[in-house]
């Protein structure tokens, strides 16, 4: 959803159209230049020119950037940029560090060379050669031509697949990306390639890949199999990691606290508080989704959550990724950023209770990350992000006022207060963005800001490293840092007033969050250390105290980047990436007289087309017919303006139906309109007795094939209050026509016959108006939704729906639409509870086609309804102009993943459920009883309205039609989710009728569980 209208204005320059509503200017004149620099050095490697203008949306925070129109879907914390492909128009938001913004930039530039080249290059590829392409090449691609070798956060990864010998194969890169992160394993394995025969290779091999996949592109480039690839990279792996000389099972220095036993596998942000009782971690222990959580910070026992995304409605989500809360000096409160009605929000909980206390926005600081509390408990300071700058900020809790301690083109991160409250520690690249560094990095160091005179100094220590996470000691003696001048990723500790340094740890793999600069470190104001490692695939948070650390003095002037380089050391072949990044400021800037403002143009274009498949039905007793479909998306450059199209038919020429949809989002306000031709089908059996041979009446079993025909126009608005709730409202016109076709096959004589019926005589025998009408319509609806679905249904959260329909014309209505849904959670299991209602009522209520509870995504059991194992429950039962449903299931996550499902499987993914379904069908005026043995019996009357005889001259007896029963069934059913394109439900349902003949039915659903 978008929560407020962003003017976007467009900049062109050689090679892309900008479009950007920063007020910075000078920030939107560096992005332009650094995406040409990109262009010009991404270009020697693809040997490829763009033939237009690439768009490139940029987004100021984001936050912003999750509210965008441009790329369908949910984008979440996790999602630095976007590069979507028919249109390649590149997305992404000004990151909080100026290197973050750099290197998205060039990452998603990557994509769409790739994108174009495949579309509109001159070989023999299109843009469905995408599915032959394995995500780790092109992620790691992406990756690769925009980091290069050097990158410590990836060889860390690496060390550790090397250290628990899971050096993958290509073929497992491709078939388990879910256990081998792509992006990291498909950077080390470009490295590779490129450092072993050269970067000139890198096109040759994604080019045939795209043609024939990965297999053969391995063999028509290089010569040989991929699993011989695989050898000679895990072989080029091992040596150089042997090579550095460390012992591999280095044990992390003090208690255990969070491991996968008592959390999950990844378990970061450590907050410890200032007396050292408690600990504030997030983790994804409950599977759906990263919570925050409190522990005992000497047992690591877990107390509680301090919040989820699931059940507080203030919380989107959590600024999980590189960003982590703090403690108040007495360890009452706790305070952290979140996600809340599109910006960051500050929001600060008691300890004790785990109530809110408050959740405040920050002014126009949309973004704002790694709070932490100042000693008089009454003031906090942050990192945020505004006009393209982050800097650090104080805000007083009690005044409520906002006080900007940095204001300049620098990234500062990551503040932590000293134990008198009167300076602020915080990682910076101040020294690093003035530099005469050639290089693409910018790294972060690390300053100190006297909060009394706003004098900045800085602490030299690794040049060139990233010096993240710093944090005084309880005494101000020391500042605790992490850092990756040494290559790997360790703690440190710089000594105030000596200016020396101390290495504490001396790690295999590292001190890390998700991401190199998430936070991984805290302290208490007794020195107990808290903080995140990273081994065996898993983050895992240790206590310590500082004396159980050995300090080692360094010469903290010189880094040594050896163990940051990815396999091999040597580079034999023609080494263009590292030699372009490495000289990323020496490319020439384009003139200001190149970037020039134009106005913004729609640019219409397909974004999505696809088909439902294509079927044919010959020789069956209702004659041929055809299923298929195709589906399309077009918008503007932005997305404001939506057209969705689709042209379907299933069945016969006179099932063709489509519809023509234009929606505008972009407001707050969604509204649109669509013009519609649907044809709606629908079937049921009875039995008559008549003459279908010429030769004498016999029993007829009657099968009527109803279609209705809705041409429809009508217009819609809405509003979303927040994520999770909106308001919706439309009107239409509608003129509704039928065709009703009837399928006769005699009892006796098997003689079966064909016929379209007139409209007034299948009106007659259903007791339905068949002739056509036109209707108005007006209408509004609440809707909510706050579930988590799992494998093929709903397990957490609610979804609701109210709604009211009012119709004028040849008929006067109104209907009432009630659906509410909750789900609990008890693990490994969820109750789930459904009460659906469709009621409608007025003057013309029963004129329309009667509604049927009989379909299985209501009550299951009673879909063959023309059987005998239903016993004395008839098709009149289960229609009617209203009705309620009630369900109820019991949801295992049979097979799936591990932790979620009682049986692991890595494709097959189902639900087992018990299902208890209740229902009634009903008209106005009629009498609702018990059960079928409760209806009167009455004599029978034919369409002429004549008592009805056997052929034997009995009269015919039936249940009293004016009255009611519910119906109910309970049973056992399998969702099957087929790897995602639709799930399957057959289930075996016991309807409970006294008089059935059978004990249960089978029947198939072909829809995810409400």
């Amino acid at each position: 959803m978008r929560y407020k209208k962003l003017n976007f204005k467009v900049l062109e320059t050689p090679h892309f159209e900008m479009y950007s509503y920063l007020k910075n200017d000078s920030m939107t004149s560096r992005l332009a230049k650094e995406a040409e620099v990109w262009y010009e050095m991404h270009q020697q490697v693809f040997q490829d020119t763009f033939l237009r203008k690439n768009p490139l949306i940029i987004y100021n925070n984001h936050p912003e950037f999750q509210q965008t129109t441009a790329i369908s879907g949910e984008i979440g914390v996790g999602t630095g940029g976007v590069t979507e492909a028919f249109k390649q128009r590149v997305v992404m938001p000004v990151m909080q560090i100026n290197q973050q913004t750099r290197h998205v930039l060039g990452h998603e530039l990557v994509h769409a060379f790739q994108y174009r080249i495949l579309m509109e290059g001159r070989d023999t590829t299109r843009l469905e050669s995408v599915a032959n392409i394995p995500l780790w090449m092109v992620e790691g691609m992406a990756e690769y031509l925009s980091i290069g070798k050097k990158d410590a956060f990836t060889a860390m990864w690496m060390r550790d697949a090397y250290a628990r010998q899971d050096i993958p194969s290509l073929k497992q890169l491709t078939e388990q990306s879910y256990s081998y992160f792509p992006y990291r394993y498909g950077q080390a394995f470009w490295a590779y390639v490129g450092a072993t025969y050269g970067d000139t290779v890198i096109m040759p091999l994604f080019m045939e890949t795209a043609k024939y996949g990965y297999e053969m592109a391995m063999r028509r480039v290089f010569g040989y199999d991929a699993q011989t690839m695989s050898t000679l990279w895990r072989n080029s792996m091992e040596s150089t990691f042997k090579g550095l000389g460390k012992d591999t099972v280095s044990n992390p220095i003090g208690q255990a606290l969070i491991t996968a036993k008592n959390g999950g596998r990844m378990n970061v942000a450590p907050a410890i508080s200032r007396d050292g009782r408690f600990l504030a971690f997030m983790s994804e222990k409950d599977l759906f989704s990263i919570d925050l959580f409190l522990a005992d910070a000497k047992t690591g026992q877990i107390i509680r959550k301090l919040g989820s995304r699931t059940t507080n409605k203030d919380i989107d989500e959590f600024s999980y990724l590189e960003s982590a809360g703090d403690f108040s000096a007495d360890s009452k409160r706790f305070a952290f950023s979140v996600f809340s009605a599109g910006k960051n929000k500050l929001m600060t909980i008691d300890v004790e209770t785990g109530k809110t206390l408050s959740v405040e926005a920050m002014g126009d600081i949309v973004e704002f990350t790694n709070i932490t509390f100042a000693p008089d408990g009454d003031r906090v300071a942050f990192s945020g992000l505004r006009d393209g700058h982050s800097d650090i900020y104080i805000y007083n809790l009690k005044t409520k006022e906002l006080q900007q301690l940095t204001h300049d083109k620098y990234s500062d991160f990551q503040p932590s207060f000293s134990g008198d409250g009167k300076k602020i520690v915080f990682s910076t690249d101040r020294v690093s963005y003035e530099s005469a560094s050639r290089s693409v990095d910018i790294p972060m160091g690390l300053a100190v800001i006297d909060l009394e005179t706003k004098i900045i100094t800085n602490i030299d220590v690794f040049p060139g490293a990233n010096n993240l996470n710093p944090h005084f000691s309880g005494s101000d003696k020391f500042i605790y840092f992490l850092s990756n001048g040494d290559g790997y990723r360790n703690m440190f500790r710089y000594n105030v007033a000596t200016k020396g340094v101390e290495q504490l740890t001396d790690y295999f793999t590292g001190i890390s969050g998700i991401t190199e600069y998430s936070p991984a470190m805290s302290i208490s104001q007794h020195d107990d250390i808290v903080y995140s490692y990273f081994k065996g695939n898993q983050y895992n948070i240790y206590k310590a105290k500082a004396e159980d650390f050995t300090p080692k003095g360094i010469d903290a002037s010189v880094s040594d980047f050896t163990a940051a380089m990815l396999p091999p050391n040597v580079n034999r072949g023609v080494n263009v990436v590292n030699t372009n990044l490495q000289n990323f400021n020496s490319y020439a800037r384009i003139e200001d007289g190149q970037i020039n403002p134009v106005p913004y143009r729609s640019k219409f274009k397909l974004d999505y087309l696809a088909n439902s498949g294509v079927g044919m039905t010959v020789g069956s007793r209702y004659g041929a017919g055809m299923s298929g479909g195709i589906f399309g998306i077009f918008s503007d450059i932005l997305g404001y303006n939506q057209i969705y199209s689709t042209l379907n038919i299933n069945g016969e020429i006179y099932d063709f139906g489509g519809q023509v949809a234009y929606i505008n989002q972009k407001n707050r306000w969604n509204w649109g309109g669509a013009i519609s031709h649907i044809p709606y089908l629908s079937s049921f059996s009875m039995y008559d007795i008549r003459d279908i041979t010429g030769q004498g009446q016999e029993y007829v079993l009657d099968t009527y094939l109803i279609r209705s025909f809705q041409q429809q126009a009508e217009a819609f608005v809405a509003y979303p209050f927040n994520r999770n709730h909106r308001v919706e409202m439309g009107a239409a016109l509608a003129r509704y026509s039928y065709r009703v076709d009837r399928w006769s096959q005699g009892r006796s004589s098997y003689y079966a016959t064909r016929e379209k019926i007139s409209n007034e005589l299948a009106g007659e025998m259903l007791g339905a108006n068949l002739n056509s009408f036109f209707v108005q319509q007006v209408n509004a609806g609440f809707v909510g939704d706050r579930s988590v679905f799992g494998m093929a249904a709903p397990i957490e959260g609610f979804r609701y729906r109210l709604g009211v329909e009012q119709y004028f014309g040849d008929y006067t209505l109104t209907a009432y639409n009630i659906d509410l849904r909750k789900y609990f959670r008890f693990k490994p299991v969820t109750l789930a509870f459904r009460a659906y209602s469709y009621m409608r009522t007025g003057k013309d209520d029963q004129q329309l086609y009667r509604l049927y509870i009989g379909y299985p995504y209501l009550i299951r059991g009673y879909d063959n309804i023309s059987g005998e194992n239903i016993g004395d429950v008839t098709i009149n039962d289960l229609m009617g102009s209203r009705m309620a449903v009630g369900n109820i299931e019991l949801r295992l996550p049979f097979t799936g993943p591990e932790k979620l499902a009682a049986v692991k499987s890595d494709f097959l993914f189902t639900d087992l459920n018990l299902f208890f379904d209740a229902g009634l069908a009903w008209n106005k005026g009629n009498k609702i009883v018990g059960s079928t043995d409760k209806r009167p019996q009455v004599p029978q009357l034919d369409k002429d309205g004549q008592e009805m005889h056997d052929p034997n001259g009995n009269l015919i007896m039936g249940p009293d039609k004016n009255y009611k029963v519910p119906v109910f069934s309970a049973g056992i059913s399998l969702r099957v989710n087929l790897f995602g394109a639709m799930i399957l439900e057959p289930y075996y349902a016991i309807p409970f009728v006294k008089s059935r003949t059978k004990f249960g039915t089978f029947g198939l659903n072909f829809t995810p569980g409400w």
